[in-house]
Protein backbone atom coordinates (compact mmCIF):
# COMPACT_ATOMS: atom_id res chain seq x y z
CA UNK A 1 0.00 0.00 0.00
CA UNK A 2 2.84 2.59 1.07
CA UNK A 3 4.04 1.80 -2.91
CA UNK A 4 1.55 2.50 -4.41
CA UNK A 5 0.98 5.56 -2.68
CA UNK A 6 4.36 6.69 -3.42
CA UNK A 7 3.77 6.12 -6.73
CA UNK A 8 0.31 8.21 -7.17
CA UNK A 9 1.98 11.15 -5.37
CA UNK A 10 4.78 10.91 -7.56
CA UNK A 11 2.88 10.70 -10.59
CA UNK A 12 0.52 13.60 -9.65
CA UNK A 13 3.46 15.75 -8.63
CA UNK A 14 5.20 15.38 -11.86
CA UNK A 15 1.50 16.47 -13.28
CA UNK A 16 1.22 19.61 -10.94
CA UNK A 17 5.10 20.00 -12.03
CA UNK A 18 4.64 20.20 -16.24
CA UNK A 19 1.22 22.40 -15.28
CA UNK A 20 3.42 25.24 -13.90
CA UNK A 21 6.17 24.71 -16.31
CA UNK A 22 6.63 27.63 -19.40
CA UNK A 23 8.04 26.69 -22.80
CA UNK A 24 11.25 27.41 -23.29
CA UNK A 25 12.15 30.97 -25.57
CA UNK A 26 13.06 30.80 -28.96
CA UNK A 27 16.98 30.68 -30.40
CA UNK A 28 17.97 34.41 -30.71
CA UNK A 29 18.32 35.24 -34.53
CA UNK A 30 22.03 35.10 -36.01
CA UNK A 31 23.79 38.44 -37.14
CA UNK A 32 23.73 38.58 -41.04
CA UNK A 33 24.72 42.78 -41.66
CA UNK A 34 28.12 42.98 -43.43
CA UNK A 35 29.09 45.74 -41.12
CA UNK A 36 28.94 43.36 -37.72
CA UNK A 37 31.29 40.70 -39.59
CA UNK A 38 33.90 43.56 -40.74
CA UNK A 39 34.06 45.02 -37.14
CA UNK A 40 37.65 46.36 -36.10
CA UNK A 41 39.60 44.36 -33.77
CA UNK A 42 39.33 46.95 -31.06
CA UNK A 43 35.54 46.96 -31.01
CA UNK A 44 36.16 42.74 -30.78
CA UNK A 45 38.14 42.63 -28.00
CA UNK A 46 35.92 45.62 -26.30
CA UNK A 47 32.86 42.65 -26.98
CA UNK A 48 34.89 40.01 -25.70
CA UNK A 49 35.88 41.36 -22.19
CA UNK A 50 32.05 42.52 -21.82
CA UNK A 51 30.56 38.93 -22.85
CA UNK A 52 33.63 37.76 -20.43
CA UNK A 53 32.46 40.01 -17.99
CA UNK A 54 28.60 39.21 -18.34
CA UNK A 55 29.45 35.42 -18.16
CA UNK A 56 31.23 36.21 -14.33
CA UNK A 57 28.59 38.16 -13.59
CA UNK A 58 25.90 35.33 -14.61
CA UNK A 59 27.95 32.81 -12.97
CA UNK A 60 28.29 34.58 -9.71
CA UNK A 61 24.33 35.31 -9.40
CA UNK A 62 23.37 31.68 -10.31
CA UNK A 63 25.92 30.71 -7.44
CA UNK A 64 24.52 32.92 -4.97
CA UNK A 65 20.71 32.18 -5.11
CA UNK A 66 21.90 28.30 -4.91
CA UNK A 67 23.71 29.21 -1.90
CA UNK A 68 22.52 29.77 2.01
CA UNK A 69 22.00 33.73 2.66
CA UNK A 70 25.01 35.93 2.26
CA UNK A 71 24.33 35.68 6.10
CA UNK A 72 24.36 32.31 6.80
CA UNK A 73 20.89 32.25 7.54
CA UNK A 74 19.25 28.70 8.17
CA UNK A 75 15.41 28.82 8.78
CA UNK A 76 14.21 26.20 10.65
CA UNK A 77 10.56 24.99 9.92
CA UNK A 78 8.82 22.33 11.69
CA UNK A 79 5.79 20.87 10.59
CA UNK A 80 3.21 19.13 12.80
CA UNK A 81 0.85 16.56 12.46
CA UNK A 82 -0.96 13.58 13.96
CA UNK A 83 -1.10 11.53 10.90
CA UNK A 84 1.98 8.69 10.39
CA UNK A 85 3.50 7.23 7.97
CA UNK A 86 1.27 5.10 4.89
CA UNK A 87 -1.39 7.74 5.18
CA UNK A 88 -1.39 9.90 2.15
CA UNK A 89 -1.68 13.45 4.04
CA UNK A 90 1.90 12.39 5.58
CA UNK A 91 3.48 10.93 2.63
CA UNK A 92 2.63 14.79 0.87
CA UNK A 93 4.20 16.47 3.49
CA UNK A 94 6.99 14.74 3.62
CA UNK A 95 7.58 15.18 0.23
CA UNK A 96 6.37 18.82 0.64
CA UNK A 97 9.47 19.03 3.07
CA UNK A 98 11.78 17.61 0.88
CA UNK A 99 10.87 19.87 -1.87
CA UNK A 100 11.13 23.21 0.64
CA UNK A 101 14.32 22.03 1.47
CA UNK A 102 15.88 21.27 -1.74
CA UNK A 103 14.73 24.23 -3.79
CA UNK A 104 15.58 26.85 -1.38
CA UNK A 105 19.54 25.19 -1.10
CA UNK A 106 19.28 24.52 2.29
CA UNK A 107 17.82 27.72 3.55
CA UNK A 108 14.90 26.29 5.01
CA UNK A 109 15.63 23.13 7.27
CA UNK A 110 12.05 21.93 7.14
CA UNK A 111 11.42 18.36 9.08
CA UNK A 112 8.13 16.65 9.47
CA UNK A 113 6.90 15.33 12.79
CA UNK A 114 4.00 13.17 12.83
CA UNK A 115 2.39 10.97 14.92
CA UNK A 116 1.34 13.83 17.44
CA UNK A 117 4.90 14.40 18.44
CA UNK A 118 4.92 17.86 19.42
CA UNK A 119 1.17 17.31 20.74
CA UNK A 120 -2.46 17.41 19.52
CA UNK A 121 -3.89 19.32 17.22
CA UNK A 122 -5.12 21.56 19.25
CA UNK A 123 -1.77 22.12 21.19
CA UNK A 124 0.07 22.82 17.59
CA UNK A 125 -2.49 25.52 16.77
CA UNK A 126 -1.97 27.19 20.25
CA UNK A 127 2.12 26.66 19.97
CA UNK A 128 1.78 28.89 16.03
CA UNK A 129 -0.87 31.28 17.81
CA UNK A 130 2.18 31.89 20.39
CA UNK A 131 5.57 31.81 17.89
CA UNK A 132 6.75 28.17 19.59
CA UNK A 133 6.02 26.27 16.65
CA UNK A 134 6.33 27.17 12.57
CA UNK A 135 3.94 24.77 10.75
CA UNK A 136 1.17 22.44 11.37
CA UNK A 137 -2.04 20.97 10.26
CA UNK A 138 -5.42 21.24 11.66
CA UNK A 139 -8.91 20.01 10.69
CA UNK A 140 -11.38 23.31 9.42
CA UNK A 141 -13.70 21.91 12.65
CA UNK A 142 -10.62 22.37 14.98
CA UNK A 143 -10.16 25.95 13.85
CA UNK A 144 -13.33 26.83 15.15
CA UNK A 145 -12.46 26.08 18.53
CA UNK A 146 -10.37 29.24 18.18
CA UNK A 147 -12.37 31.09 16.10
CA UNK A 148 -15.90 29.85 16.13
CA UNK A 149 -16.96 31.10 12.47
CA UNK A 150 -14.51 28.29 10.80
CA UNK A 151 -16.46 25.58 12.21
CA UNK A 152 -19.07 25.89 9.18
CA UNK A 153 -16.43 23.91 7.19
CA UNK A 154 -17.08 21.05 8.71
CA UNK A 155 -20.07 20.36 10.19
CA UNK A 156 -22.52 17.01 9.78
CA UNK A 157 -24.17 15.84 6.33
CA UNK A 158 -23.28 19.33 5.06
CA UNK A 159 -21.22 17.74 1.63
CA UNK A 160 -21.50 15.13 -0.76
CA UNK A 161 -18.71 15.35 -2.64
CA UNK A 162 -15.00 16.29 -2.43
CA UNK A 163 -15.64 19.11 -5.17
CA UNK A 164 -18.38 20.17 -3.27
CA UNK A 165 -15.61 21.05 -0.36
CA UNK A 166 -12.91 22.30 -3.07
CA UNK A 167 -15.73 24.88 -4.30
CA UNK A 168 -16.28 26.08 -0.76
CA UNK A 169 -12.61 26.51 1.14
CA UNK A 170 -10.85 27.48 -2.24
CA UNK A 171 -13.25 30.22 -2.97
CA UNK A 172 -14.34 33.62 -1.64
CA UNK A 173 -15.97 31.88 1.89
CA UNK A 174 -12.16 30.14 2.48
CA UNK A 175 -10.26 33.02 1.97
CA UNK A 176 -12.44 35.29 3.79
CA UNK A 177 -12.36 32.72 6.83
CA UNK A 178 -8.75 32.15 6.25
CA UNK A 179 -7.89 36.03 6.47
CA UNK A 180 -10.12 36.66 9.67
CA UNK A 181 -8.65 34.22 11.18
CA UNK A 182 -4.86 35.46 10.67
CA UNK A 183 -6.18 38.60 11.91
CA UNK A 184 -7.82 37.26 15.07
CA UNK A 185 -4.99 34.40 15.83
CA UNK A 186 -1.70 35.62 13.81
CA UNK A 187 -1.92 32.27 12.36
CA UNK A 188 -1.42 32.20 8.70
CA UNK A 189 -3.44 29.13 6.19
CA UNK A 190 -1.31 28.59 3.58
CA UNK A 191 -3.85 26.16 2.07
CA UNK A 192 -6.70 23.82 2.23
CA UNK A 193 -5.89 19.89 1.65
CA UNK A 194 -7.69 17.45 2.39
CA UNK A 195 -8.62 14.50 4.79
CA UNK A 196 -11.75 12.67 3.29
CA UNK A 197 -15.22 11.90 4.75
CA UNK A 198 -15.02 10.48 8.19
CA UNK A 199 -16.61 6.77 8.79
CA UNK A 200 -17.45 5.31 11.83
CA UNK A 201 -16.08 2.04 13.25
CA UNK A 202 -17.14 0.15 16.71
CA UNK A 203 -17.35 -3.09 18.63
CA UNK A 204 -20.86 -3.17 19.51
CA UNK A 205 -22.67 -3.23 16.13
CA UNK A 206 -22.96 -1.92 12.51
CA UNK A 207 -24.54 1.56 12.42
CA UNK A 208 -27.33 1.55 9.90
CA UNK A 209 -29.43 4.19 11.05
CA UNK A 210 -29.57 6.94 13.45
CA UNK A 211 -30.68 5.50 16.15
CA UNK A 212 -28.24 2.52 15.85
CA UNK A 213 -25.26 5.07 17.20
CA UNK A 214 -27.56 5.91 20.89
CA UNK A 215 -25.55 4.57 23.65
CA UNK A 216 -22.02 3.98 22.10
CA UNK A 217 -18.89 5.29 23.75
CA UNK A 218 -17.36 7.08 21.16
CA UNK A 219 -13.71 8.85 20.66
CA UNK A 220 -14.45 12.05 18.98
CA UNK A 221 -11.33 14.73 18.49
CA UNK A 222 -11.76 18.27 19.68
CA UNK A 223 -13.86 19.64 17.08
CA UNK A 224 -17.06 21.14 18.28
CA UNK A 225 -19.01 19.67 15.17
CA UNK A 226 -18.03 16.20 15.24
CA UNK A 227 -19.00 15.86 18.88
CA UNK A 228 -22.09 17.92 18.44
CA UNK A 229 -22.60 15.31 15.42
CA UNK A 230 -22.27 12.25 17.40
CA UNK A 231 -24.01 13.77 21.06
CA UNK A 232 -27.36 14.51 18.85
CA UNK A 233 -27.46 10.59 17.39
CA UNK A 234 -27.33 9.63 21.08
CA UNK A 235 -23.78 8.83 20.85
CA UNK A 236 -21.49 9.18 24.01
CA UNK A 237 -19.02 11.30 22.37
CA UNK A 238 -15.49 11.45 24.41
CA UNK A 239 -12.67 14.10 23.41
CA UNK A 240 -9.38 12.17 23.53
CA UNK A 241 -5.90 12.79 21.45
CA UNK A 242 -5.98 10.30 18.83
CA UNK A 243 -2.58 9.04 20.57
CA UNK A 244 -4.30 7.51 22.90
CA UNK A 245 -7.32 5.96 20.89
CA UNK A 246 -5.25 2.61 20.36
CA UNK A 247 -5.27 1.84 23.64
CA UNK A 248 -8.65 2.99 24.48
CA UNK A 249 -9.96 0.76 21.87
CA UNK A 250 -8.10 -2.23 23.13
CA UNK A 251 -8.89 -1.92 26.49
CA UNK A 252 -12.37 -1.54 25.60
CA UNK A 253 -12.58 1.80 27.61
CA UNK A 254 -14.15 3.11 24.20
CA UNK A 255 -16.73 1.13 21.96
CA UNK A 256 -15.95 2.69 18.68
CA UNK A 257 -14.29 6.25 16.99
CA UNK A 258 -15.08 8.12 13.82
CA UNK A 259 -12.03 8.74 11.37
CA UNK A 260 -11.73 8.64 7.60
CA UNK A 261 -10.41 5.23 6.24
CA UNK A 262 -6.88 6.25 5.49
CA UNK A 263 -6.27 7.18 9.73
CA UNK A 264 -7.73 3.93 10.23
CA UNK A 265 -6.06 2.12 8.47
CA UNK A 266 -2.80 3.81 8.90
CA UNK A 267 -3.24 3.51 12.71
CA UNK A 268 -4.29 -0.09 12.55
CA UNK A 269 -7.75 0.26 14.27
CA UNK A 270 -8.93 -2.86 13.06
CA UNK A 271 -6.96 -4.78 15.02
CA UNK A 272 -9.27 -3.70 17.89
CA UNK A 273 -12.73 -2.86 16.20
CA UNK A 274 -15.12 -4.72 14.44
CA UNK A 275 -17.55 -2.42 12.31
CA UNK A 276 -16.80 -0.17 9.49
CA UNK A 277 -20.12 1.49 8.63
CA UNK A 278 -19.71 4.36 6.23
CA UNK A 279 -21.78 6.82 7.44
CA UNK A 280 -19.82 9.60 5.92
CA UNK A 281 -21.27 12.23 8.15
CA UNK A 282 -18.49 14.61 8.34
CA UNK A 283 -15.95 15.67 5.75
CA UNK A 284 -13.39 17.35 7.08
CA UNK A 285 -10.47 19.86 5.64
CA UNK A 286 -7.01 20.05 6.64
CA UNK A 287 -5.77 23.55 6.66
CA UNK A 288 -1.98 23.80 6.38
CA UNK A 289 -0.85 26.75 8.56
CA UNK A 290 2.24 28.64 9.74
CA UNK A 291 2.79 31.00 12.56
CA UNK A 292 2.63 34.54 11.44
CA UNK A 293 5.20 35.46 13.56
CA UNK A 294 7.84 33.52 12.04
CA UNK A 295 6.21 33.93 8.85
CA UNK A 296 7.13 37.31 8.53
CA UNK A 297 10.73 36.63 9.52
CA UNK A 298 11.18 35.33 6.80
CA UNK A 299 12.90 36.76 4.00
CA UNK A 300 10.48 37.75 0.84
CA UNK A 301 11.91 35.02 -1.52
CA UNK A 302 11.44 32.65 0.83
CA UNK A 303 7.86 33.50 1.77
CA UNK A 304 6.91 33.45 -1.96
CA UNK A 305 8.81 29.92 -2.00
CA UNK A 306 6.85 29.03 0.98
CA UNK A 307 3.31 29.74 -0.39
CA UNK A 308 4.18 28.77 -4.02
CA UNK A 309 5.41 24.75 -2.92
CA UNK A 310 2.63 24.61 -0.58
CA UNK A 311 -0.08 25.54 -3.20
CA UNK A 312 1.91 23.10 -5.82
CA UNK A 313 1.29 19.97 -3.17
CA UNK A 314 -2.61 20.87 -2.80
CA UNK A 315 -3.33 19.00 -5.86
CA UNK A 316 -0.59 16.57 -5.07
CA UNK A 317 -2.75 15.95 -1.27
CA UNK A 318 -5.93 16.11 -3.16
CA UNK A 319 -5.50 13.55 -5.96
CA UNK A 320 -3.53 11.31 -3.69
CA UNK A 321 -6.28 10.98 -0.89
CA UNK A 322 -8.88 10.59 -3.10
CA UNK A 323 -7.36 7.90 -5.07
CA UNK A 324 -6.75 5.98 -2.16
CA UNK A 325 -9.89 6.17 0.09
CA UNK A 326 -11.07 3.05 -2.61
CA UNK A 327 -7.86 1.30 -1.90
CA UNK A 328 -7.84 1.44 2.03
CA UNK A 329 -11.26 0.04 2.04
CA UNK A 330 -10.36 -3.19 0.40
CA UNK A 331 -7.60 -3.13 2.72
CA UNK A 332 -9.81 -2.90 5.61
CA UNK A 333 -12.09 -5.02 4.46
CA UNK A 334 -8.83 -8.02 4.00
CA UNK A 335 -7.84 -7.77 7.51
CA UNK A 336 -11.26 -8.46 8.44
CA UNK A 337 -13.33 -5.58 9.34
CA UNK A 338 -17.25 -6.64 8.76
CA UNK A 339 -18.15 -3.05 6.08
CA UNK A 340 -21.64 -1.53 5.36
CA UNK A 341 -23.13 0.75 3.28
CA UNK A 342 -24.97 3.28 5.54
CA UNK A 343 -28.30 4.99 4.03
CA UNK A 344 -28.46 8.54 4.92
CA UNK A 345 -31.62 9.11 4.68
CA UNK A 346 -33.12 10.91 8.45
CA UNK A 347 -29.31 11.90 9.60
CA UNK A 348 -29.29 14.97 8.43
CA UNK A 349 -32.20 16.40 9.85
CA UNK A 350 -31.39 14.36 13.15
CA UNK A 351 -28.13 16.31 13.31
CA UNK A 352 -29.99 19.29 12.38
CA UNK A 353 -29.59 20.70 16.28
CA UNK A 354 -25.79 21.12 15.79
CA UNK A 355 -26.54 23.62 13.23
CA UNK A 356 -29.15 25.33 15.41
CA UNK A 357 -26.51 25.48 18.38
CA UNK A 358 -23.99 27.05 16.47
CA UNK A 359 -26.38 29.73 14.92
CA UNK A 360 -27.74 30.08 18.10
CA UNK A 361 -24.27 30.96 19.83
CA UNK A 362 -22.78 32.75 17.16
CA UNK A 363 -25.23 33.98 14.79
CA UNK A 364 -22.95 35.28 12.71
CA UNK A 365 -22.39 31.45 11.23
CA UNK A 366 -26.53 31.73 9.78
CA UNK A 367 -25.15 33.81 7.20
CA UNK A 368 -22.33 31.73 5.89
CA UNK A 369 -24.99 28.57 6.06
CA UNK A 370 -26.89 30.44 3.57
CA UNK A 371 -23.66 31.17 1.14
CA UNK A 372 -22.83 27.26 1.28
CA UNK A 373 -25.92 26.80 0.76
CA UNK A 374 -26.15 28.85 -2.08
CA UNK A 375 -23.00 27.60 -3.54
CA UNK A 376 -24.13 24.53 -3.69
CA UNK A 377 -26.94 25.01 -5.47
CA UNK A 378 -29.29 24.00 -2.47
Amino acid sequence: MKKTLSVVIAAALALSMAACSSSAPAPAPAATTAAAAESSAAAETTVAAAESSAAAETTAAAAESAAPAADGKVYKLRLGDVTVEGNPLYDTLALLCDALNERSGGRFEATLYGGSQLGSLADMTGMLMNGTLEMSTQSAGGLGSFMPEFGVLEMPFEYESHQDVYKIVDGEIGKELSDKFLEQNGVRILSFYNNLFRQTTNNVRPITKPDDYKGLNLRVPETKSVMGCMQALGANATPMAVGELYTALSQGVMDGQENPLSVIYANKYYEVQKYLSLSGHIYSPITIMCSEEWYQSLPEDLQKLLVDTVNEFQSVAREASEKSDSDFLELLEKEGMEINEVDKTGFREAVQKVYDDMIAETPSTKDYFDRINAELGR
